[in-house]
């Protein structure tokens, strides 16, 4: 769990079965549910009619099941798919690790009442790490001799013999205070949807299109001062800095084809378009630090073509919008890039603003349209070369300047894609 899993800021939900279970509860739906398979007698194993009573809120019961059926036996784990649904429901993750260790009741314990040996840690990790792998859209796998070994440093924490046991308060801190495990739960605690990310920039968008009406008197065009001088507007931008409002400015007096704005006045529309590829950068800035590295790039990009981008492309793509080169993206290098794709995809033979925009960025930006390799296949993704749907970033343009236009492409071609 160690690198393979620090290496990802969070976890990005495309699959409809993994929203599913993003849509649960802990308290309303999880636990009440575990109470009923408790009662229930607590099967090991399900079979398809013991899976659709015991998840009875679940939708395309049978499809479900196969996610967990991987071996097609028809039985699946049960303590794999109450993994999943702890930790990818809303809930307190400390609540949320006390539930999972209730599924095993460690008071039959031959080692004591409540406590925890060796094997059973093994087995509750290896059920949490099987589950999410099965439901989730993952590039990494993490294998067994790996989480042995963690699960050998757990004892080790404590010094505690392997053939001896721990307290579930031991499990619980190891959890949230030992790098690797604590990473692990946070990755699919915080998991988002596509869908949430739009709606959260959604709500953004509307809050600054409130900003402009306020500031501009209802007009359809506004002075840059009055933008730079509102205390209202730097709060919509979530802590920008001066250099980032004069940034952002400047980009708002250029029209589309980069043609400045002779009345010197900033229009509605442009100040939307500008704002929309920031919103979404703040949305994908999880640590809240203003900047991106390539693991957090991936999200980003991730978000905005629809489907998982290769690791090569990331590392490139980071690479040549670094402006300054210091390895990190900023939200302005972001936004710059993301003007000047629209800006070259309109009028390929416009000039950019920036050099590097013309020989590399910008090149890379519209030939990817015509690569069938950039984006990785899930495993459940069966398409042939050239069927892909969400591969450009043509069609990043076209998110930011319509939301809504995922709704009115066939997203059925593609498995790997949340239906909303």
């Amino acid at each position: 769990m160690g690198n393979k899993i620090c290496y990802h800021p969070r976890m990005l939900l495309t699959e409809d079965i993994a929203l599913h279970f993003k849509s649960s509860h802990l308290v309303r739906d999880v636990i009440p549910i575990i109470d009923k398979w408790r009662r229930d007698g607590a099967d090991l194993v399900f079979g398809v009619p013991e899976f659709a009573e015991t998840f009875d809120v679940v939708v395309e019961t049978e499809r479900q099941f196969n996610v967990f059926d991987t071996d097609r036996n028809g039985r699946i784990d049960a303590h794999e798919v109450l993994m999943v649904y702890i930790l990818l429901s809303c809930g307190e993750i400390g609540q949320k690790i006390d539930t999972a260790i209730s599924v095993y009741d460690f008071a039959q314990s031959g080692q004591g009442v409540g406590l925890i040996n060796f094997d059973e840690a093994v087995i509750m990790v290896n059920a949490c790490v099987r589950g999410v792998q099965k439901v989730c859209e993952m590039s990494f796998t993490i294998p067994e001799d790996e989480l042995l070994f963690h699960c050998k440093s757990m004892f080790d924490m404590y010094r505690v013999q392997h053939d001896r046991s721990i307290t579930p308060k031991q499990f619980k801190k190891w959890v949230l205070e030992d790098t690797s495990p604590r990473h692990f739960v946070n990755l699919f605690h915080s998991a988002q949807g596509i869908g949430d990310i739009d709606n959260s920039v959604q709500m953004r968008n509307l809050e600054q299109g409130m900003v402009f009406q306020r500031l501009s008197a209802g007009e359809l065009e506004i002075r840059p001062d009055a933008l730079s001088n509102s205390v209202e507007f730097r709060r919509a931008l979530e802590e920008a800095t001066d250099e980032e409002m004069e940034a952002l400015i400047e980009m708002m007096l250029d029209d589309p084809d980069g043609q400045r704005n002779r009345q010197g006045m900033i229009t509605n529309d442009r100040y939307h378009a500008v704002l929309r590829p920031w919103n979404i950068f703040n949305e994908c800035d999880h640590d809240k630090s203003h900047t991106l590295d390539d693991k957090e790039v991936e999200i980003l990009l991730w978000f905005q073509l629809r489907q998982r981008p290769s690791q090569e492309f990331v590392g490139t793509f980071a690479k040549l919008i670094d402006e300054d080169d210091n390895g990190e993206i900023s939200r302005t290098e972001w936004t710059l890039a993301i003007m000047q794709s629209e800006r070259l995809a309109r009028n390929p033979n416009a000039r950019p603003a920036l050099k590097r925009y013309e020989t590399e960025t910008g090149e890379m930006l519209l030939d990817i349209e015509n690569d069938p390799n950039i984006l990785d296949r899930s495993a459940h993704d069966e398409r042939k070369q050239g069927d892909e749907l969400l591969k450009s970033p043509t069609k990043l343009r076209h998110s930011l300047e319509n939301p809504e236009w995922e709704n009115q492409v066939d997203m059925s071609q593609s498995p790997a894609v949340s239906v909303k």
